[in-house]
């Protein structure tokens, strides 16, 4: 897939509300990253403007899944020698994405002044479009932090197993102890159907409703599916490489919830019951 590099003139937005969204988890080697760039894919699809931060500093996985090698990133922007404009790649359906260096320690850990110098520059690219959304790091780095509380909302992902539960619920915890009404919605990736899910789900909310007296949105869940693994090994978006497949209908259903207009709730009804029940798929 060849990304060029964007104009350094910001695009204008094509609606009136701006949202950014963090990717977040307790863990590594959750399917986050892959999630971050389909559903932006899926949004740009819709006719939104949408930017994608990789925040996973130090290690970098948006432009890994694109199949592309910036000659810049963010550290150029963090050293002062380029503007985050300067380094925007301009991908599928009109998709921005800002990378970030691979195996670079010294983003993984910013300082303090460097990190707000990143939030400031990232404020101009959140007025330019309807959506940023950010692939934050795994865990609970300052710079992790930081970008979970410079956003609108997180979408938490996680798996159906308990060290992935147990560390998104210490991620969420640390957060909702300084700030109970942060909004973090949970979404469970490479679930076996819709029941196990919601087991998963209702599970976390009520030990979070136990002990925190909190209770997560529910951003939905995505099946296991090969195509997935497919993609990353021809590193093509999977909502690209096999847009019918039962991982990009379950991922449809959330970004037409993002969307948030009456067509795109029913097709977001629509989407769960086929995930859930196997519709065309015969998953079982």
């Amino acid at each position: 897939m060849n990304l060029d590099p964007a104009s350094r003139v910001p695009p204008q937005p094509s609606g009136p509300r701006r949202r950014t969204i963090a990717f977040t988890s307790g863990k590594g080697g959750v399917g986050k990253s892959n999630l971050v760039l389909n559903t932006g894919l899926l949004l740009a699809k819709g006719g939104r403007r949408v930017a994608l931060l990789d925040g996973d500093l130090g290690l970098a996985n948006l432009t890994v899944l694109l199949g592309q090698a910036p000659k810049h990133d963010l550290r150029d922007v963090i050293a002062g020698d380029k503007h985050v404009w300067d380094i925007v790649l301009r991908g599928p359906h009109g998709l921005l994405v800002i990378p970030a260096g691979s195996g670079v320690a010294e983003l993984a850990n910013l300082a303090e002044g460097e990190r707000t110098e990143l939030l400031q520059q990232l404020r101009e690219v959140e007025e330019a479009v309807d959506f940023l959304l950010i692939d934050t790091g795994a865990g609970l780095s300052d710079t992790v932090l930081s970008l979970i509380l410079a956003s609108d909302e997180s979408v938490v992902v996680t798996l159906p197993e308990p060290t992935a539960l147990a560390d998104a619920y210490a991620l969420m915890k640390v957060v909702i102890q300084q700030f109970p009404a942060y909004p973090f919605h949970l979404l469970v990736n490479m679930v076996r159907d819709g029941d196990q899910a919601r087991q998963v789900y209702n599970s976390m909310a009520q030990i979070l409703m136990r002990f925190l007296g909190y209770k997560p949105g529910d951003a939905g869940f995505v099946v296991t599916d090969g195509c997935v693994v497919q993609a990353v090994v021809q590193q093509v978006p999977f909502t690209l490489l096999a847009p019918r497949s039962p991982a990009s209908r379950c991922l449809e259903g959330l970004t037409n919830r993002l969307l948030g207009n009456p067509a795109s709730e029913r097709a977001a009804a629509k989407t769960f019951w086929e995930c859930v029940s196997g519709g065309p798929w015969g998953l079982t």
